[in-house]
């Protein structure tokens, strides 16, 4: 179970990698009750969180059935070793199975909360879960959350074991080096120190890895709202990346060129700003 979750790559800005578009009011803490709060602790949980039944929308957000394969630890590219780019023909059916999952989530999310209407720009700036967030933010989550169970199953036939959905990774003060933490070390340092634990800490929503766990894609999910908007790389506005935009920090980070994808574009490669 992921432990936290950014809105619109990210995932609800409660901190970490938060993006300066998405208004949220407040900061997670051991007594916050909030919907997207309790989302970023128990992922998937939705009926729990926001009392709208996952069954409901005719699908399962937790996926149910799905043989999920135990992925490679992701390996970050250095002058000495790199990894080695999917053939094309295998990430062409790649990249299209992630289009159709995103394109799928944002249709479901869209049906079931405005009659399959794309909401209108001025509902997506309107405060809406308990005056914490906008249906902007509300809606990426949702969907990031809905496109979680048709990834899994669409990748783990694809390329098993050659994925990773969510994976967080942190600088290494001792090592110099940016490291990956798994699950368990994720949860760990958010008993010790709480979620400022993982503040600065970077979360990419796929990367793709070779035979040997290198990571050789890397791609961020994003539900504009109004869905006409384009999908963009948000500029950090404070914090350690001042001035530079979240596929700028993917790209110095992770060795490698991240790229967009969304519903009404599917997949953009990277074009620095």
């Amino acid at each position: 179970m992921r432990l936290l979750m950014l809105l619109a790559v990210l995932q609800a800005g409660c901190l970490l990698e938060s993006e300066p578009s998405i208004e949220v009011a407040g900061k997670c803490g051991p007594r916050d009750l909030s919907p997207e709060c309790c989302l970023k602790e128990f992922p998937g949980q939705w009926e729990r969180c926001t009392g709208v039944s996952a069954y409901s929308m005719g699908t399962r957000v937790i996926a149910a059935g799905v043989a999920v394969t135990v992925a490679l630890n992701p390996v970050i590219d250095s002058a000495e070793r790199r990894g080695v780019a999917l053939a094309a023909d295998l990430l062409a059916k790649v990249e299209k199975a992630i289009v159709q999952c995103v394109r799928k989530a944002d249709q479901e999310v869209n049906d079931y909360h405005f009659n399959g209407r794309s909401p209108s720009r001025e509902i997506c700036q309107q405060v809406k879960v308990g005056e914490q967030t906008t249906w902007a933010a509300y809606l990426g989550l949702f969907k990031h959350e809905q496109a979680r169970p048709c990834l899994e199953e669409a990748l783990s036939k694809l390329i098993p074991d050659r994925y990773r959905l969510h994976p967080r990774f942190r600088f290494d003060e001792r090592s110099g080096k940016w490291e990956f933490l798994d699950e368990n070390k994720v949860k760990q340092i958010v008993s010790e120190q709480g979620w400022k634990g993982l503040t600065g800490t970077i979360e990419p929503d796929i990367v793709l890895l070779d035979e040997k766990g290198f990571i050789v894609h890397v791609y961020d999910l994003k539900f504009p709202c109004p869905g006409t908007n384009p999908a963009i790389w948000n500029r950090y506005m404070k914090g350690p990346w001042l001035g530079s935009t979240q596929g700028d920090v993917y790209k110095q980070v992770l060795h490698t060129d991240p790229n967009l994808v969304s519903p009404r574009h599917g997949v953009e490669r990277w074009s620095p700003e």
